[in-house]
């Protein structure tokens, strides 16, 4: 394949578009820097405020449509925009610059958020780092007021075309008209962006993060975007053409049969139900969680609130973020894990350092670490599950000791609320999560201590296995099938129902549909998945016995090595396809 017309990025709305290309110029490349005269600087000033204040009001503006178009949840996107226009120490950076260096005011604009971006975009962590395109997309905005641009180039857009870009913010993805952009492309960007969030809500083919598609295309070329599988192709051959027809025709075909799947129960053909239930970080993405039918939200991974802060929230932040979840799913309930931070995640404000993080000051012991960051967690939890149906649980969890002192902390936070009097869930679901041999391996202890269990097979994996999930060079390692693993969940399962306590899974394993009937064979009461992975599952759950399931479960587990295991789920996989 060549590397000129064949690209790979990161899928993060699924479909397969085939279209012409749109080429989109981004405003901060035609940023020229102009000398001001002395007795202009304050017009200058002046004329950077008012571009701010329009800015102002058009980001209002998106929002509203945001809300009107789609949902409460993504119009929340724009209030981050909304709050850095009004963040008085960028303001006031752009106007001492225009004082000082006596340039235009586009000109320091452009100096001071490249600077702000440089520094998001050093930060190891994909979600914080994608944080620049936010700081473009509101530059962007005040930019174009400064130059006058009355309109934005998408709106000119008269037939139906693939919008490419180095980079595309929210509000861009908000000007596009769903009938005339079929799908879009950029250079950078990853799965959490704000920007990949609206993709999924407009239902829009993107692929980002391709590396050097748009210096290469101009516009009017042809392009074939795989929304789906992350593949990108640059005017493509006549064989390429009919292939990817013939692939949209059956993706139409399968959405068709899967969005039936939706609104049923995971049950067996003999009467047997199991939850489903989604994987999700931000609350803009509850509106996928009730479209794919999940039952519930299996896990709220708690670190996006902090990964979009310069410094720690504090209570009242967190508490509107999880009231605003549990709220928007009740009467389903909304599971909260608590910061798992460190291993390769990172927030501001903690010197994390470590020569080997993913051993270190990480996840629950980074919270017992600090007691009082941790409390402020616990009590924003408690509190946003008087609005609803919230469980809480613990990650990396090691031993018992740590739960102890985790439910002590629990009872404090239960006593400084009353105190105060304000209302929380005083009898929430604690659970923990079982990513780590020790805690699988004394599960009948752990089990007298908690309400629920939670594996997290990522980590299970890596831990039991020794194998860094990051390394290619020992990724081959990585094997979910390794009977150390199966054994660990199943003893992990046996020893949950023992002590009448439930458990689910909420990694990787479980949105794989051959692997979720062998869980399932295997007593799981819950799988939780990325939302978009819940109709397939369901739809092989709703299509066996539970006695089968059992019974391959039981022949697997007899095996003794991963190869032999993989070999009877192809087979059993074939079922099927």
């Amino acid at each position: 394949m060549s590397p000129y017309r064949h690209f790979e990025g990161i899928p993060v709305s699924g479909g397969v578009v085939i279209g012409m290309v749109f080429r989109l110029e981004p405003f901060r490349t035609i940023v020229e820097p102009r000398d001001i005269p002395d007795d202009r600087i304050e017009d200058e000033v002046r004329r950077f405020e008012e571009a701010v204040e329009e800015s102002r009001r058009q980001m209002t503006e998106i929002r509203s449509r945001a809300r009107d178009d789609l949902d409460d949840e993504h119009a929340a996107i724009f209030d981050s925009h909304i709050l850095m226009l009004e963040d008085p120490l960028f303001f006031k950076e752009i106007v001492d610059g225009i004082r000082r260096e006596k340039k235009n005011a586009e000109h320091i604009l452009s100096v001071v958020t490249d600077r702000v971006a440089a520094l998001f975009n050093k930060i190891p962590d994909q979600y914080f780092s994608s944080r620049s395109t936010d700081m473009y997309d509101v530059a962007n905005q005040v930019l174009g007021n400064l130059l006058k641009v009355r309109q934005h180039p998408l709106r000119q857009i008269t037939e139906p075309v693939i919008v490419v870009s180095h980079d595309l913010g929210p509000s861009d993805t908000m000007e596009m008209d769903r009938t005339k952009v079929i799908g879009f492309v950029t250079d950078i960007g990853g799965p959490t962006s704000h920007t990949a969030i609206m993709a999924k809500a407009l239902e829009i083919p993107a692929v980002v993060g391709v590396g050097a598609l748009f210096e290469r295309v101009k516009t009017g070329d042809t392009l074939i975007v795989d929304g789906t599988g992350g593949q990108v192709l640059l005017n493509p051959t006549p064989q390429e053409l009919k292939k990817y027809k013939d692939i949209q025709i059956r993706l139409q075909e399968q959405e068709l049969s899967l969005s039936v799947m939706c609104p049923l129960p995971a049950e067996t053909l003999d009467g047997y139900t199991i939850e489903l239930s989604a994987n999700i970080e931000m609350p803009e993405e509850v509106q996928h969680v009730k479209i794919h039918g999940a039952d519930g939200i299996g896990l709220f991974r708690t670190e996006f609130v902090y990964l979009n802060m310069s410094a720690f929230p504090d209570e009242e932040t967190q508490y509107r973020v999880y009231r605003q979840v549990v709220e928007a799913m009740a009467p389903k309930s909304v599971i909260f894990r608590t910061l798992d931070i460190g291993g390769d995640k990172f927030v501001t404000g903690l010197n994390l350092k470590e020569l080997n993080p993913f051993l270190g000051l990480r996840a629950i012991r980074l919270g017992l670490a600090n007691p009082e960051l941790f409390k402020v967690q616990l009590r924003a939890i408690l509190r946003a599950g008087a609005s609803g149906n919230a469980k809480i649980m613990f990650p990396m969890i090691s031993c018992v000791e740590e739960v102890r002192t985790i439910k002590k902390l629990i009872e404090e936070v239960k006593i400084e609320l009353k105190q105060k009097g304000l209302p929380f869930a005083d009898n929430m679901e604690c659970g923990i999560m079982v990513e780590i041999p020790s805690a699988a391996i004394t599960a009948d202890v752990l089990a007298r201590e908690v309400d629920f269990f939670s594996i997290g097979t990522n980590d299970l994996i890596q831990y039991t296995l020794a194998v860094d999930r990051v390394n290619e060079r020992v990724a081959y390692l990585y094997e979910p099938y390794h009977p150390a693993i199966l054994r660990l969940i199943h003893r992990t399962i046996n020893e949950a129902h023992r002590n009448n306590i439930w458990v689910g899974i909420c990694g990787e394993m479980a949105s794989d549909p051959i692997t979720a009937i062998l869980l399932l064979g295997m007593g799981i009461d819950e799988l939780s998945m990325g939302p978009i992975a819940i109709p397939e599952v369901k739809r092989v759950i709703r299509g066996i016995r539970l006695a089968d399931a059992k019974r391959l479960s039981e022949e697997i587990l007899q095996l003794n090595c991963a190869t032999d295991i993989k070999r009877m789920v192809a087979a059993y996989k074939r079922q099927f396809t």
